[in-house]
């Protein structure tokens, strides 16, 4: 069994069409994922970088409350002094015997 030229030449032209639109898939596929992975790439990098402003208000939040919490502190101790020395005065005022 032989094949004449023409038969040999019309399937070669017909592989080179297939392997043309095979490559146009490629090409097609390739962009299409290139697209999804700038996408993913964008969207995880977007992701780190919220992720990465949370934490520094996280701990700024910490230093914050850290701060507060000597604040209110100190507010307390100054409180109490300051009742013990009413305390005092309302004493000294009335008198050992609580009279005036």
């Amino acid at each position: 069994m032989s094949l004449r030229l023409d038969q040999v030449t019309g399937r070669v032209d017909t592989l080179t069409d297939r392997m043309d639109k095979f490559e146009t898939t490629l090409e097609v596929l390739n962009h299409a994922w290139n697209e999804r992975f700038n996408k993913v790439w964008e969207t995880q990098t977007i992701i780190m970088e919220a992720q990465n402003q949370t934490w520094q208000a996280m701990g700024s939040l910490t230093q914050t409350v850290g701060s507060l919490t000597q604040t209110v502190g100190t507010l307390s101790q100054k409180i109490d002094k300051l009742s013990d020395t009413v305390d005092r005065l309302v004493k000294g005022l009335l008198g050992p015997n609580g009279k005036e």
